[in-house]
Parts: C-alpha cells; structure tokens; sequence
C-alpha cells in the first residue's frame, strides 16, 4: 500500500471522530483559493467532498483569480458574515499577517501555500500541506539516475511564481541532489513561467528558436512541463531523450508520462491536502486541539508506476 492511501486511511478514521462529536450545529467554512488551475481545483474539488461527509457542513469556496485584493475583500467576507472557520490558499505569502488580522479571531487554516512558521499557533492558525523540498529531490533523484556516467548537465529551468516557499524549495532540492550526486549544472535558461502552461510553451519556443543545446527541462509544477512539450513537439524533438519532469501528477500529465513525453512527475495529493485542511479547520471550529502542521509525502511518478495513480 502506498504512502498517500495509507494517509487517506488515517484520514478516514480522524474525519469519523471529528463527525461523531459534532454538536448539531451548521459549520460554515470559507474556502479562498488563489486561482483555479488544474491542482488548486483538484484540491478544492478535495475540501468540497470531504465536507458531504457532514450534513451540517456548508463551504463557501471563493476564487481570487490571482489578485491580492480580492483574497482579502473574499477574506473580510468570511469574517463579516461569521463563519467558523476560514482555508486559505494564499496567492502571497507576505500578505499573512493581514489575512490573519481581517479573519478577526476566526480559525484560519493556511494550505499548499507555507506562511512564515511564525504566524502558526496550532490553536488558531496552522498549515496543510507537503515538504516541498522534497519534490524537487525526487525530480533530482530521477535524473541522476537518468544521466548516470555524465559529468554535466545542460539545463532549462521553468519556476513557479518568485517568492513562494514552493517555488523555492523545489528548485533547491532538485538542484542539490544533482549537485551531491556529482553533476556539474550548466544553466541554459532559467526563468519563472509562474505555474503557467502557455507561458511556458511561449518562453519554450523563444528558447528553441535560439539554437541553444541543452539536456533537461525541469518545471516546478506540471502545467509548464505540459507547455514546454507542446513547444518541444512542434519541433519533433526526441522527448526520450531530452527529459521533461514536472510536478503534481494531474491527470493531463499522467497522460503524457504514459505517452512517454513526460519523463517523470511528483505527485502531490490534492485529496489528503484537502481532506486534512477541512479535518483541521473544523476541529479547530470546535476549539479541538489542532496541529502546527499536517504533513502529506510526495510520491514519484514514472512509467513504471504511473498506472497506480
């Protein structure tokens, strides 16, 4: 059994609890997320039906389409209107501290985005999500192994929106294990896409037209591995062997990982993140006792596994 059922299973069983001890009261949650791209609306597909699991149970999901000032008016909403408890999928992670003042004592669960450990009491603020160091190690792992008997490796780099613990960890963890694995990296290009497939494809395409060599493509999420390959396939380039590799295993890149046009991706799992940041945001409704944080692993997707996800 994997990791990640093995989690749902904990899950499961702590979601009962939670259920079993509510007072027949009507929860309401708010749910604001930064945008509805293909992982953010897997995750909120995930809070939304581990709520059906309570008939007492009413979640207000929100997009803030990315903008800042919409996060906090959806934000100052939740808080006029009461509610018990509020997740929030921050579009900046400097912007914490206001988010917290607007919830105005309301219980804010922080997911997939990590705020500054500073703002997280456990009591009334915490965090849900995955190490995100580790995917970039385990797009690191592949590729060492992928590359073996090369002294360097020649890469293009796309990042995720700049500033974001993510972005930043998957970065560093992909190029450290190359690094201790005794590669010499050789920066091709390297540039954010900010999560973006059609940026990527246009930056991929850019890149392409220059004639510059390179080795591997390695995106901080799936959306910009899927816009460098449409760029790479124009051109009828040999994706086995110029690797792509991505992150959160969504169901396109599961498909293109099957095809052989994705060489690898990380799965992160919407489900759990969901299922956790609802579990946490009604105990902690219920003045229960909460974590600082609810970890859920990162899992490596291949060709030889993807079947399983």
């Amino acid at each position: 059994m994997s990791i990640g059922k093995k989690l749902m299973l904990t899950i499961l069983v702590i979601t009962f609890a939670v259920g079993s001890v509510f007072a027949q009261k009507t929860y309401h949650i708010g749910v604001t997320l930064y945008d509805r791209d293909q992982f953010i609306s897997s995750l909120e597909q995930a809070i939304l039906e581990a709520a059906k699991k309570y008939p007492n149970v009413v979640v207000d999901s929100q997009d803030a389409k990315q903008d800042v000032n919409q996060q906090m008016a959806q934000v100052d909403v939740f808080a006029t209107k009461k509610y018990d408890a509020i997740i929030v999928n921050l579009i900046n992670t400097d912007t914490v501290e206001t988010i917290i003042q607007r919830a105005r004592g309301i219980p804010t669960i922080f997911v997939n985005r990590r705020p500054r450990d500073t703002v997280i009491d456990g009591v009334k603020t915490a965090y849900v999500g995955s190490q995100e160091y580790d995917a970039g190690r385990m797009q690191g792992e592949f590729l060492a192994n992928f590359f073996k008997g090369k002294k360097e490796i020649r890469y293009v780099l796309f990042m995720g929106q700049l500033g974001l613990e993510n972005t930043n960890e998957r970065t560093r963890g992909v190029k450290e294990t190359l690094e201790k694995a005794g590669f010499k990296l050789t920066k091709v290009y390297e540039d954010t896409a900010e999560w973006d497939r059609w940026k990527a494809m246009n930056q991929m395409q850019q890149l392409l037209g220059t004639g510059k060599q390179f080795d591997v493509v390695i995106c901080n999420n799936d959306e910009m591995a899927l816009g460098a390959i449409e760029a790479m396939k124009a051109l009828k380039m040999d994706l086995k062997k110029i690797p792509v590799v991505g992150i959160d295993a969504t169901p396109p890149a599961k498909e293109a990982v099957k095809k052989g046009e994705m060489a690898m991706t990380v799965f992160q799992n919407a489900k759990a993140q969901g299922a956790v940041a609802l579990d946490f945001a009604l105990k902690a409704a219920q003045g229960q006792k909460i974590e600082k944080f609810g970890w859920v692993p990162f899992e490596p997707v291949t060709i030889d596994n993807v079947d399983k996800y």
